[in-house]
């Protein structure tokens, strides 16, 4: 159905209402009876005025659907958190001042903590660990038996064809006496081992000192005739126990052929 003729003239009502009578609705028509029906559109015969009215209905009803759909799709998907409220320049909060006391007791804990006593280090006899001087254990090397320890590398030896396996670093001495970290204190009891110490060197973890015809090898000569390489080297800053460690070494790609 269309309001205009074939020559684009308007049709009168007499003929639209003709038309609108004959007419059988399909899904492609602008109303359908169904639509028709919610407009409240009953009566077989309708004025041009009617028609009219029934489509603003149904445009109407259209509209709302809409708005609702849209209005799904609007919600905002991310809860808003609240923002805090604003404090005024009165309330607001400010750092408070130290008094020269308290100050003092800062500078005071840093310096106990940062200090030479504090940083100092000894390796431990028994597996190298470098444990602090707090926690180190000096036991003399005429009272302490060291027999088991002694036993266990003798058949390491013998089994692995190592003969530098030894069960004690003797540079590591000092004064005569051995010094002990924690974990391997735990496993003295009284004046001898009761048990060897999971890193102690009579595991087979010391060879010996460094031969000779090896000491003045360079880091990266030492790496390439090593049969095992170390992924990380620590070295000492400065000389003494109480010297800090740090990262360092050279960096390179050898052929592994």
């Amino acid at each position: 159905m269309s309001r205009r003729s074939a020559d684009g003239k308007n049709k009168p009502a007499a003929v639209l209402r003709q038309e609108f009578n004959e007419h059988h609705c399909t899904p492609v028509c602008l109303i359908l009876k169904s639509e028709a029906r919610l407009a409240g559109i009953e009566s077989n015969s309708l004025s041009l005025a009617d028609v009219q009215k029934a489509r603003i209905n149904l445009n109407l009803c259209t509209e709302s659907k809409k708005r609702k759909s849209l209005s799904l799709y609007e919600r905002p998907r991310k809860r808003i958190r609240p923002s805090p409220p604003e404090q005024s320049s009165s309330e607001a909060t400010f750092p408070i001042l130290l008094s020269q006391d308290e100050k003092d007791q800062i500078v005071r804990e840093f310096r106990q903590s940062t200090n030479n006593s504090a940083l100092k280090r000894y390796e431990c006899s028994f597996c190298g660990k470098y444990e602090l001087a707090a926690a180190c254990r000096f036991r003399a090397s005429a009272e302490l038996d060291i027999s088991l320890l002694e036993t266990a590398t003798v058949e390491l030896r013998e089994r692995s064809r190592q003969p530098r396996i030894q069960s004690f670093n003797p540079l590591s001495l000092i004064n005569g006496a051995y010094v002990l970290c924690h974990l391997c204190n735990t496993a003295v009891s009284k004046n001898s081992f009761r048990s060897i110490p999971v890193r102690s060197y009579a595991n087979g973890l010391w060879m010996g000192t460094v031969p000779d015809e090896l000491k003045d090898l360079t880091f990266l000569e030492e790496q390439c005739i090593a049969r095992a390489r170390a992924t990380k080297c620590m070295y000492k800053l400065a000389l003494g126990p109480s010297g800090q460690f740090a990262a360092r070494g050279n960096v390179c790609i050898l052929p592994q052929d």
